[in-house]
């Protein structure tokens, strides 16, 4: 069975279109019965047909800043993504960031911005597309919605309008469905649904 805190990169598809989706626990897929089909990578490859090939690159529990108990950026699928030759990147990250123990809202928005680059610098030259993460129901993980609403979502379009990249923002679209959701954070197959239909909505645009 595999570790779902240290997961190898989940690859489907078989198609000449690479997509690398990078991210934390509602990239991964965690807490779905068969995550193989019902994350939203998963999804989105289902929209977007057999000319496309999703490697799922997320990682639970992962935040984005380097002085939390688990940066992303220090993971093996982390620098895995980073030496994909992927077409295009989507980034979902920074719902654990919203930690009181974590948040800085300065260092977030140079490490987020750093992050960014590091992926519009591949040599695939990919499209990027980063997302404002979705509402979060209750704070029973230590999750600060009022961050997420608040802050992240303007520092992430401020940093695609800034970089020159694809901003999608979950919040909207999530805030007040409690049935997107199966745990107070992790997404129902429902809600993995709404996002990838989203994202499916942005690459089409």
């Amino acid at each position: 069975m595999e570790d779902v805190m240290n997961p190898s990169v989940l690859i489907l598809g078989q198609g000449a279109i690479k997509i690398a989706a990078i991210g934390d626990s509602l990239t991964y897929g965690y807490g779905l019965e068969n995550r193989q089909q019902d994350a939203y990578p998963s999804i989105l490859l289902e929209l977007l047909g057999s000319h496309y090939q999703v490697a799922n690159y997320g990682m639970s529990g992962r935040s984005l800043l380097s002085t939390s108990d688990y940066p992303y950026l220090k993971e093996k699928n982390a620098q895995q993504s980073l030496e994909s030759d992927a077409d295009i990147v989507i980034i979902m990250i920074g719902s654990n960031d919203s930690r009181t123990a974590y948040w800085n809202k300065e260092q977030f928005i140079k490490e987020y911005r750093d992050l960014v680059k590091g992926y519009i610098k591949l040599p695939s030259q990919p499209e990027v597309f980063i997302l404002a993460p979705p509402y979060v129901p209750t704070s029973r993980f230590g999750l600060n919605n009022e961050v997420i609403r608040d802050e992240i979502q303007q520092i992430v379009e401020d940093v695609a309008d800034e970089l020159g990249v694809h901003f999608i923002n979950l919040y909207p679209i999530t805030e007040d469905h409690p049935e997107y959701y199966s745990d107070g954070l992790h997404l129902t197959p429902l809600g993995n649904r709404v996002i990838a239909k989203a994202i499916f909505s942005a690459l089409r645009a």
